[in-house]
């Protein structure tokens, strides 16, 4: 893994430390530097410091900005949960349509 002064650390083999809910991580393709799950805030610094130290004036070929949420299509029980919610929304408007 290249390493390039003032740039963001190389993602962690060990133990995870306490992560947030919701967080985001920065990994830039040609450098084959990772960040951690931080706060978006935090991960967005991450990633515009390596890009105007590392890549000044240029964007990186290959770069990821992605967030540990998971997608509900990937998740059956929020999906079943948002199915019960429009039935029970559709039901309560075919009721009030017939009343």
């Amino acid at each position: 893994m290249a390493q390039h002064p003032g740039t963001v650390e190389p993602h962690p083999t060990g133990p995870a430390e306490e992560e947030p809910a919701v967080a985001w991580r920065y990994e830039c393709g040609p450098c084959e530097i990772r960040t951690g799950w931080l706060p978006k805030d935090q991960a967005a610094e991450k990633r515009d410091g390596h890009r105007d130290t590392v890549h000044p004036g240029m964007m990186p070929t290959a770069e990821v900005f992605e967030s540990n949420a998971t997608s509900i299509a990937k998740d059956p029980a929020a999906l079943r949960m948002w199915a019960v919610i429009a039935g029970v929304c559709l039901l309560a408007w075919i009721f009030q349509s017939i009343s």
